[in-house]
C-alpha cells in the first residue's frame, strides 16, 4: 500500500486539451484530500460533476490525478486573482481572433484566383503569419500562451511552401501565412496583438509563481503554507510506522 502524505496545497487545478488557438483552456479546479509519492486524491470543485452519486462507495467527484499533470494554487484570493487573470486574457485575445477572420488566407485566396483562371504568383507581396483560426492548437507545456505574428516580404509560392524574407527568401510551409492588402490590416491586427501578449505575459508569470506540483515540492515555496489542521509541509496525514506485535506463544 503507498504511503500517503499530505498535499503541499489546498487547491490544485489543470487546463483540458485545448484545441482552439483563440480561445483560453477550460481548467478543472480540485480540493487536495491526500497524496502519495506519484499521485494526489482530489475532489473536482469546477466544473461541478453532473452527478454526486457514489460508484463502489467513492464519490464520482473525486479522482487521482498525477502530480506531474498538477498545478498549485495556496488559497482562494490567489484563486480570484488568476481567474481575474485569465479573463482579461481572453478579452484582449477575443479581438486578434476578429482581426485573423478579416484577413485572406493567402492559400485560400491563391486557390480562388487560380479557379478563375487568374495565375499570380505571389498572391500579394507582404503578408502576416499567424495561426489561423480554423487551426487546431496544441501547446502542452504553456496552455495559455497565444499565436505569434510575424509580418514579412513575400517572393512567391509553390503548392504547400511560400518563399518569404530578404533576398531571395526563405522556404516556410504556407499554411499561416495571410494577405496583407491594406497597411490598416496589420496595423488593427498588430494593435489587437500586442494587447493580447502584454495580458498573455502577467498570466504565464502567475501560473510561474503558482507553479507545478513536482516543481513547487522540490523548491518547497509553500513551506510555510498553513491550513486547518497545522502546516501543510510539516504535518503528516499518517503519523509513525505500524508496528507488529508478536503473537502470544510464537517462537523466534
Amino acid at each position: 500500500m503507498s504511503i500517503r502524505e499530505t498535499p503541499i496545497v489546498p487547491i490544485v487545478f489543470w487546463p483540458v486539451e485545448r484545441k482552439e488557438p483563440y480561445d483560453l483552456p477550460a481548467l478543472t479546479r480540485a480540493t487536495t484530500l491526500y497524496g502519495t509519492p506519484t499521485t494526489v486524491r482530489v475532489r473536482i470543485d469546477h466544473p461541478d460533476p453532473v452527478e454526486r452519486v457514489t460508484f463502489a462507495g467513492v464519490p464520482r467527484a473525486e479522482q487521482t490525478a498525477r502530480k506531474e499533470t498538477l498545478y498549485c494554487c495556496p488559497d482562494e484570493e490567489t484563486w480570484a486573482a488568476f481567474m481575474s487573470d485569465l479573463a482579461e486574457q481572453q478579452r484582449l485575445l477575443t479581438p486578434v481572433n476578429g482581426e485573423v477572420a478579416q484577413l485572406h488566407h493567402y492559400a485560400t485566396r491563391r486557390n480562388a484566383l487560380e479557379r478563375d483562371k487568374v495565375m499570380t504568383n505571389p498572391v500579394c507581396r507582404s503578408g502576416i503569419a499567424i495561426t489561423p483560426i480554423a487551426k487546431s492548437w496544441y501547446n502542452v507545456q504553456q496552455p495559455c500562451a497565444i499565436p505569434s505574428v510575424r509580418r514579412d516580404r513575400i517572393h512567391r509560392h509553390s503548392m504547400h511552401n511560400i518563399w518569404v524574407g530578404d533576398g531571395d527568401g526563405r522556404q516556410e510551409g504556407i499554411y499561416d501565412w495571410h494577405c496583407i492588402l491594406r497597411e490598416a490590416d496589420w496595423e488593427r491586427g498588430r494593435d489587437a496583438h500586442t494587447a493580447a501578449k502584454a495580458a498573455a505575459a502577467v498570466v504565464e508569470q502567475r501560473v510561474k509563481e503558482l507553479g507545478k506540483y513536482m516543481a513547487a515540492t522540490a523548491d518547497r515555496r509553500y513551506k510555510d503554507l498553513k491550513r486547518q489542521g497545522g502546516s501543510v509541509a510539516e504535518t503528516p496525514m499518517f503519523k509513525g510506522k505500524r508496528t507488529r506485535t508478536k503473537r502470544a506463544g510464537a517462537t523466534a
